[in-house]
């Protein structure tokens, strides 16, 4: 099969590789469409996210969706042909974490594409069983690769406890922001307010329904967003930059809640911290997903989300470092690259 393998920064290779075979339990999937995420950019860029270090050579990608191709021993429920979206995520199950209900957190999570596990930027890739959830007829496995990041967005939307109603702003419209956007609608946002620097982006923040869209180069957007809104009940962070989180958290009214969701290139951030004391303002980090892929898939088939619609991008396996180049450079108009394969 082929693989695309990072070989150094910013290099990639496509290589041919043995298609593994699953083990007991497991599941060997076909991979059709992967999309190209934020952390695999600052890992094919710097190496790095953090503690979590690429060693070379190492292959990226955990936002997958394809079909069951071979059956491991003692997997039931599925069947050769099924497609399928991926959980990127196998924790413990074991840990105190994972016992209270939160197996995003577990110490001993392994997160396809984070390193040392291999990610999913290849023709074939074994899963466990419960890693794979079918899909309906009615969704594509291009929208189907969209649902890891839209389970981010419901995850975020859930640790904020959204009530029906509430007022919200999202700083950044990247992809991650969009699905927030929608996560938050259908949990029965009232009014969305978003920023973004890229007009592109904007653009489609304002297709998929928001509120107010704003530059934030152009100007404070704090006071404009509150002007707008009457106050803003919770926010989210969705840009992984400083300006971002002070907007973020500088926009929310008194006893809000801020949802910081975005991964910053940098290891420490700051904070106006008399502001957000005297507010009582709750700040939650939320952390990828916590398993929400069956909800979302749920919310799709109902047409309550088009996580879809923040695809602009595809290219073939063997071009994955052109996407890489164009999300690290923004540019023309990416929100979600995806490799597509057929």
């Amino acid at each position: 099969m082929r693989s695309a393998v990072l070989v150094d920064l910013a290099r990639i290779e496509l290589r041919e590789t043995p298609v593994p075979l699953p083990g007991p339990g497991e599941v060997l999937v076909r991979l059709r469409a992967v999309g190209i995420c934020g952390s695999d950019v600052h890992y094919y860029v710097d190496g790095r996210i953090g503690d979590a270090v690429v060693n070379y050579p190492f292959v990226l990608g955990h936002e997958p969706a394809g079909e069951v191709a071979l059956l491991g021993e003692g997997v039931t429920g599925l069947k050769v042909g099924d497609r399928v979206a991926l959980e990127p995520a196998h924790p413990c199950g074991e840990c105190h974490i994972c016992k209270l209900g939160r197996p995003n957190c577990c110490p001993q999570v392994r997160f396809l594409g984070t390193p040392p596990i291999s990610g999913v930027f290849a023709e074939y890739h074994c899963f466990t069983a419960a890693q794979c959830v079918p899909i309906p007829d009615s969704v594509s496995l291009e929208a189907a690769a969209t649902l890891e990041p839209m389970a981010v967005g419901v995850h975020a939307v859930n640790m904020a406890r959204l009530k029906m109603g509430d007022r919200i702003a999202i700083m950044g419209c990247g992809s991650i922001g969009l699905v927030t956007a929608m996560a938050a609608r259908a949990a029965g946002a009232s009014f969305i307010a978003m920023t973004d620097p890229l007009p592109a982006r904007r653009a489609i923040a304002a297709g998929i329904g928001a509120d107010l869209v704003l530059d934030p180069g152009a100007g404070d957007v704090v006071p404009e967003i509150q002007r707008a809104a009457g106050a803003i009940d919770v926010s989210f962070e969705a840009a992984g930059e400083q300006g971002a989180i002070d907007d973020a958290t500088l926009c929310v009214r008194p006893a809000g809640t801020t949802v910081i969701i975005g991964i910053p290139a940098v290891d420490r951030i700051t904070l106006w911290v008399h502001n957000i004391r005297r507010k009582e303002l709750n700040i939650i980090m939320a952390r990828r997903s916590n398993f929400a892929l069956e909800p979302a898939i749920r919310l799709m088939a109902q047409g309550l989300i088009r996580p879809e619609q923040i695809i602009t991008h595809r290219y073939p396996l063997d071009r994955l470092a052109e996407g890489m180049e164009l999300v690290h450079h923004h540019r023309d108009g990416v929100v979600k690259a995806m490799v597509v394969m057929e």
